[in-house]
């Protein structure tokens, strides 16, 4: 097998930081209908592992400011012909 293409590193690259903004916009992005996880984190430049990382920190995060229950008001039912 021959290769037409080879890639020479010539410096150690630092790891790149992401801002909390720029996390919540690439979770958010990835939760819309119809994205594709892996599109969104390969057009950001992250591996996809680290996308669903970010997801289940950020959503289980969230979690603790919902409130466990919601109140609901029950109607009263009205039937025709009575």
């Amino acid at each position: 097998m021959m290769f037409s293409r080879a890639e020479v590193i010539t410096s150690v690259e630092r790891r790149r930081r992401w801002s909390q903004d720029e996390k919540e916009r690439l979770v958010a992005a990835s939760l819309e209908p119809g994205a594709n996880v892996s599109e969104v984190a390969r057009m950001a430049g992250l591996h996809v592992s680290q996308l669903f990382r970010w997801r289940k920190e950020l959503c289980k995060h969230g979690e603790t400011s919902i409130a466990p229950f919601v109140p609901v008001e029950i109607g009263r039912l009205c039937r025709r012909g009575r």
